[in-house]
């Protein structure tokens, strides 16, 4: 199988695997006082160190939730439970962990913007100040970089924006961990959420970064635990495998494959183009689209030849409709139906992308009816 679905998930890094498998016998509740509660403490703080020095932060302002999608919710409905009259501005092409607590809250009355991209799939910061420029308290969550196109978003641009008006900004960072350099002071934000499984850790074990002082509250309720922020007993193997992944990922990915991979394409499959090329986008992440294929048969063509590969987001797959991302890029419903992510790893090779290619060129010709 050659594994082009890095977005979706990376393979567990061995040194990771080894990282939790040193602490499967430790076994205590981390809250607990005596001995071998506290070996379990330990080793939550000491991954607590290894997150916050991976993004720039205090081991103070780490809390640890069970997913991105966990970490992003409790910055967005917390914001909204600590500042009932605070607006929520977003964009049109977040993740569905993002859209979906704001939809919920425009259901319940509260007042939202969603920002819309340009033709690139990049939020322009110009326009959106137009947009908010009358917001006096609110909370702008942004992506930093786009799950399905991989294009980097003007967070620091627009952090630098809002900051006069009073205003906090949550970036999802999600997809850009382990892809390009993160540091919460250069960026200016308030809350950055991060996942493990998308940077060769484990699943079910995510990050919140809180900046000291910002007022979030808790959207689940219950003992003390992660600073009251997301309280039940923590996951230790979890945290230890989520600290060891953001050691190893301090050294981020080249473009190399990925460049590699789109001239390949671009010279060897006809009537083929790429979503947001104009724009800077994360090293491994090319979203192609092919001229009168469906990106769904594709996909499972490819799985027939060995090539793992999406459509876009892997917990919106099974959805026919055409990606929210690519139709808020002014793409027509064809053209987004069209189109395939294909995200690459450190564990990808040149003889991977080679062979790749010249299996999609001849998958795609035969679908056109172009090979018998």
């Amino acid at each position: 199988m050659i594994y082009f679905d890095n977005n979706a998930t990376t393979p567990l890094a061995k040194e990771v695997k080894d990282e939790m498998a040193a602490c499967f016998d430790i076994f205590g509740n981390p809250s607990s006082l005596h001995f071998e509660g506290q070996k379990s403490r330990q080793v939550i703080e000491k991954a607590r160190r290894r997150v916050a020095d991976f993004i720039g932060a205090r081991p103070e302002e780490i809390v640890f939730t069970g997913s991105g999608t966990e970490a992003n919710n409790i910055a967005v409905a917390g914001y909204a439970l600590a500042e009932p009259d605070g607006m929520i501005i977003t964009t049109a092409i977040e993740h569905s962990a993002v859209l979906k607590p704001v939809c919920r809250m425009e259901d319940q009355g509260r007042t939202a913007i969603k920002l819309l991209p340009d033709a690139d799939g990049r939020i322009v910061v110009k326009d959106a100040l137009g947009a908010i420029r009358s917001v006096q308290k609110g909370l702008v969550t942004i992506m930093l970089a786009n799950n399905e196109t991989g294009v980097i978003q003007p967070v620091r641009e627009l952090v630098e924006a809002v900051k006069a008006q009073g205003l906090l900004v949550h970036t999802d960072a999600v997809q850009a961990a382990g892809k390009i350099p993160l540091n919460v002071d250069e960026l200016g934000v308030d809350m950055l959420s991060i996942s493990a499984h998308k940077f060769h850790g484990p699943k079910g074990i995510g990050a919140l970064y809180i900046r000291g002082g910002v007022k979030v509250l808790p959207v689940v309720l219950g003992g003390s635990q992660e600073h009251t922020m997301r309280p039940g007993t923590e996951n230790v193997l979890g945290i230890a495998g989520i600290g060891k992944a953001c050691e190893l990922a301090s050294e981020c990915c080249d473009s190399r494959l990925r460049d590699m991979f789109e001239e390949l394409i671009l010279k060897n499959v006809p009537d083929s183009f790429v979503n947001g090329k104009n724009a800077p986008r994360v090293p491994n992440t090319a979203n192609i689209g092919f001229k009168d294929i469906d990106n769904q048969a594709l996909v499972i063509n490819l799985d027939i030849e060995d090539i793992a590969a999406s459509t876009g987001a892997a917990c919106s797959s099974a959805k026919k409709e055409a990606s929210h991302v690519l139709t808020a890029m002014c793409m027509s419903s064809a053209e987004a139906r069209s189109s395939v992510r294909f995200s690459f790893s450190r564990y990808n090779t040149e003889e991977e992308v080679v062979t790749a290619v010249e299996r999609i060129r001849r998958t795609v010709e035969r679908m056109r009816g172009r090979l018998g």
